[in-house]
């Protein structure tokens, strides 16, 4: 028989599913099974998170082309759009509604709060191991979206720079802080719609010296809404030099017209909230 004394200390240092409060095994991740097979994985069917186009998974042959999925978009490349590609591993919806705001607006002394942080974490590293799986390609840099110093100074940290390091972690490639600056101190994207956010963020940012000489640089935020704010910063890293840009989101909203009628029972739709996003 257990000593109740063991019993108490198993209870308060296993670690527990920031889900559910589920037991985890050394190891499992943040997540049960049940709560991570139900968080809304970005799907081939979802298409490109920047316009929607489908993307072809197989070759004329039968055969799985996991490169394809990492091609570029060629309806945002005729549209004149800077990124050669957008890969986004969730979709904005259910509990990444309350992850992402969670991590980015929180205020307080010690940040936010730890479950989300796992959170987040856990998302970047997974979206990181799918990428290493899904293409041999890798950038000569990792970018984070910077915030504009005022706003950096009110939220105390910018949200992009934790994914964007992990990501580079997982990636084995670097991260440089401040690679890009953002110029000009924009208003909110989340109260703008269609063209007045291309507008609010056209000549916002601005490479810095520490690019040097990268040639491939993956770009990185938390949330693709239309594509606007990663379309700005693609265009400074292009006038910089670099020849191919590809950007890598934790999640996306589904493009308008898609946003309905295909999803499973374990992804709930999304509500009216458009709170989170810059990009």
């Amino acid at each position: 028989m257990m000593n109740p004394i063991s019993i108490l200390l198993d209870a308060i240092a296993r670690p527990r599913c920031i889900e559910c409060d589920a037991p985890l095994y050394a190891g499992s991740g943040p997540l049960c099974t049940p709560c991570a097979r139900r968080l809304p994985w970005w799907r081939v069917v979802d298409g490109c998170p920047r316009c929607g186009t489908p993307q072809e998974t197989r070759s004329n042959d039968g055969c799985d082309l996991d490169e394809r999925t990492f091609d570029g978009c060629a309806g945002c490349l005729t549209e004149g759009s800077a990124l050669h590609h957008c890969r986004a591993l969730v979709r904005y919806e259910g509990t990444i509604r309350r992850w992402i705001p969670g991590f980015k607006t929180a205020r307080n002394l010690f940040g936010p709060a730890i479950a989300i942080r796992l959170a987040i974490d856990h998302l970047a590293i997974e979206l990181a191991d799918q990428v290493s799986r899904d293409t041999n390609a890798r950038p000569d840099l990792v970018v984070s979206i910077p915030l504009h110093p005022r706003r950096h100074r009110w939220r105390g940290f910018n949200h992009a720079d934790p994914i964007a390091r992990r990501i580079a972690h997982g990636l084995a490639r670097p991260w440089i802080p401040y690679a890009l600056e953002r110029i000009h101190d924009t208003r909110d994207q989340a109260q703008l719609v269609g063209r007045e956010r291309r507008e609010n963020v056209r000549g916002a940012f601005r490479a810095t010296k520490r690019l040097r000489s990268a040639k491939r640089v993956w770009l990185v935020d938390d949330v693709l809404t239309t594509g606007s704010t990663l379309d700005a910063a693609g265009d400074a890293l292009l006038e910089a030099g670099v020849l191919e840009v590809r950007a890598l989101t934790l999640a996306a909203t589904l493009p308008r017209g898609r946003a309905t009628g295909q999803r499973s029972a374990y992804h709930p739709a999304p509500g009216n909230d458009r709170s989170h996003g810059s990009s």
